[in-house]
């Protein structure tokens, strides 16, 4: 799959490079030297990722991660991203300038024949002309030069001017957001406040905040000054509990070092911090196993929930917090997983029907249609990352290029009564957040 993915990234990068090379040589034909040494300078730097990527797979792009440094390693990431960007500029251009076109094909046929009418019923006809008498013929005329029959037409340096610009202005534009989303990446991470209804009377409940981190994807663009950053955002808050929902490691159980690193930073008032397992858990344990992997977790101050739920005590009052599984099949040699709806069930049926507000943790989002169907209060999720580049929401619908069509992308969701959390994550796959900014949610407890 990643194969194919670099081959066809690496395609596109032929064709937006071809296309911009030419219009950079037509619209600056002074220096077209320069244009060749920039053109395949931008090329080398976006080529290699993909290339390798469609070479030796994702690990090809690992590699090319873990002996590049950071700083050229995300320039490339961003140049990438604006190329592909200005392909997709470029291409909604090129249909608006194709439908404008067809339309303007129209308008002059449309008018020509209803010229063509009037004309024909304005004219009237005129008498025949007497005939003329035959002219002598003249003398031959000196052959006269092309120069001096048509004169050369003058440069319209204005039009000139705006044809470099209009050549400029595209890939200026896709740089511009790509390298903003580049550095979008590495902000603080924004606040997402939630609130939670409980009952009146859990007045020992009141005012209890819960902090949510998701996808840190250790070792991924995450070095421990950055792991730093995200761990003294967390204690600012000042919640009461924190929760981690999956994908704290990356690829590799060596990220198991920083990633108990910042769980020991983590200081929750309560001192209550629960841990679900991701996609990228299991992952990392293809290196080692999943008890270690649990186990480093554990060890670092974590509680990994996996199909269960533990009762939260808060003075006179509790609440259930249980998490399930990642919703995947085993590979050979782990342990087989429980499908989402056993999970569930296993989870649910250790929370007590009292009244207590039920919290679930689960990576994937989508087991909330199956969720929204049991009696839960809030489901906090990850997983996403808010698809990194976001053009906005319409209703439940997130509208990113970076997720396939369906619910459950980033943000609120509510169903019936039942509410859902997704977080955009600390961390991502690229370097780069448009319209997307990292996230740590809290959750605040407040009566109904």
């Amino acid at each position: 799959m990643y194969q194919l993915l670099g081959l066809v990234i690496t395609l596109i990068n032929g064709v937006l490079g071809l296309i911009i090379w030419r219009r950079l040589r037509a619209a600056l034909p002074r220096h077209r030297r320069l244009v060749d040494a920039l053109c395949a300078a931008g090329w080398l730097l976006l080529a290699t990722p993909a290339l390798l990527m469609a070479v030796a797979s994702f690990s090809g792009l690992r590699a090319l991660h873990r002996h590049t440094p950071d700083t050229l390693s995300m320039l490339a990431m961003g140049a990438q991203m604006s190329l592909l960007l200005y392909g997709l500029l470029y291409s909604v251009a090129a249909v608006a300038r194709a439908a404008l076109r067809a339309l303007r094909a129209r308008r002059p046929a449309t008018s020509a024949l209803a010229a063509r009418a009037s004309d024909g019923a304005a004219a009237a006809p005129l008498p025949a002309a007497a005939p003329l008498p035959a002219a002598a013929p003249l003398p031959a005329a000196a052959p006269l030069s092309a120069a001096a029959d048509v004169p050369e037409e003058p440069v319209d340096e204005r039009r000139r001017t705006l044809v470099v610009a209009a050549t400029w202005a595209l890939p200026a534009a896709a740089v511009a957001v790509s390298m903003g989303g580049v550095l979008a990446s590495r902000q603080r991470p924004v606040v997402v406040r939630l609130a939670l209804p409980v009952r009146r009377e859990m007045t020992a409940l009141h005012g209890v905040t819960i902090a949510q981190l998701s996808d840190v994807h250790v070792g991924n663009y995450m070095d421990a000054e950055r792991l730093d950053e995200l761990r003294d955002a967390m204690n600012a808050l000042r919640a009461d509990i924190h929760v981690i929902t999956g994908d704290l490691l990356d690829h590799h159980v060596s990220q198991l070092e920083l990633s108990t690193r910042l769980l020991r930073g983590l200081q929750p008032a309560r001192g209550q911090l629960f841990f679900c397992m991701g996609n990228h858990e299991y992952i990392a344990a293809r290196s080692a196993s999943i008890p270690a992997i649990m186990k480093g977790l554990e060890e670092a101050g974590a509680q990994v929930l996996v199909d269960e739920a533990r009762e939260v005590r808060l003075g006179g009052d509790r609440l259930w917090m249980g998490a399930i599984d990642y919703p995947s099949r085993a590979r050979p040699g782990e342990p087989a997983r429980r499908p989402t709806v056993d999970g569930l069930a296993r989870a649910l049926g250790q929370m007590r029907d009292d009244g207590a507000p039920r919290i679930l943790l689960s990576h994937h989002p989508g087991t909330f249609r199956a969720a929204r169907e049991l009696p839960i209060d809030l489901m906090l999720s990850g997983h996403t990352h808010g698809g990194q580049i976001s053009l906005g929401r319409i209703g439940d619908y997130a509208l990113t290029p970076m997720l396939p069509g369906g619910l459950y992308h980033n943000g609120h969701y509510e169903h019936r009564g039942r509410r859902l959390h997704v977080n955009a994550g600390a961390g991502g796959w690229l370097p780069v957040r448009i319209n997307c900014p990292p996230e740590i949610t809290l959750v605040e407890l407040v009566p109904a």
